[in-house]
């Protein structure tokens, strides 16, 4: 018998099928992207905001000086701690 040879198959591909790929290829990048960003905000640690006292708060004056002598008191610790090392 006589075997018969197989035709090559063209690997030409229509201009519209090829951008189509393009097209398609970006778009699902850009899911993936998208995906990646909402894992990444969704999974930092907030940083909790100070609330503040409020204006109707009884004896608002002395919260806020003591609330400043501490930070002030946790300022120079960190300062001496500076100093020490050095």
């Amino acid at each position: 018998m006589v075997m018969k040879s197989k035709k090559i198959k063209s690997k030409r591909v229509s201009l519209k099928k090829k951008y189509k790929v393009i097209r398609k290829v970006k778009e699902h990048n850009r899911k993936k992207e998208k995906e990646v960003k909402k894992l990444r905000l969704g999974g930092k640690n907030k940083v909790e905001k100070d609330p503040g006292i409020p204006n109707n708060w009884p004896f608002k004056e002395q919260e806020l000086k003591a609330l400043e002598a501490g930070r002030t008191k946790a300022i120079e610790e960190l300062e001496q701690k500076k100093v020490e090392r050095k």
